[in-house]
């Protein structure tokens, strides 16, 4: 048998208050939380905390490395506090589903591998308990969907604007 040479790591919901405050203080307008132990661990634990008016570029955690090998990626969240969306999309870039996300409804929401998605906050912060797939290398993680602007460019906040009136479903 072989025995873990590491504490647990333990944090309460009182906790989030700082985790805000330095998501406000990003000029990302978000800030991430690590409760796994290293890069390679097998399941990375999170605390995201999204403020209202972050992006994240859609995009999907299924990739095709140079030396030809399949990375898949599977991600859930539970929300802790506030409201939000899931939104996935179409390989064209067409919105292909809304999910609300509501602390007061404690919805839990799992994107398989290969589903194109972003997160916004529609409080003024979003606080998610994330897991997902690991470990983690840099240019292997994730996949962005070309049809959208990166973090930073031109469009960005029209995009907010416009995801922010989608009504949760299909489109």
């Amino acid at each position: 048998h072989k025995f873990a040479f590491y504490s647990p790591v333990h944090t309460s919901y009182s906790a989030t208050a700082p985790l805000k405050e330095k998501a406000g203080q990003s000029s990302r307008r978000r800030y991430m939380d690590k409760l796994h132990t290293s890069h390679e661990a097998v399941l990375h634990t999170m605390i995201n905390v999204f403020t209202r008016g972050s992006y994240a570029q859609p995009h999907t955690h299924l990739l095709i490395t140079s030396s030809g090998e399949e990375i898949r990626k599977d991600e859930s969240f539970l929300v802790l506090e506030g409201r939000g969306k899931v939104i996935t999309f179409h390989p064209s870039g067409k919105v292909d589903q809304v999910i609300p996300l509501d602390s007061s409804k404690a919805t839990m929401v799992w994107i398989p591998a290969g589903i194109c998605h972003t997160v916004i906050a529609t409080s003024n912060f979003l606080v998610l308990f994330e897991n997902k797939t690991g470990p983690w290398k840099e240019g292997e993680d994730k996949v962005f969907h070309p049809c959208f602007p990166a973090e930073g460019e031109e469009g960005v906040d029209e995009l907010l604007s416009e995801w922010e009136t989608l009504k949760e479903g299909s489109a």
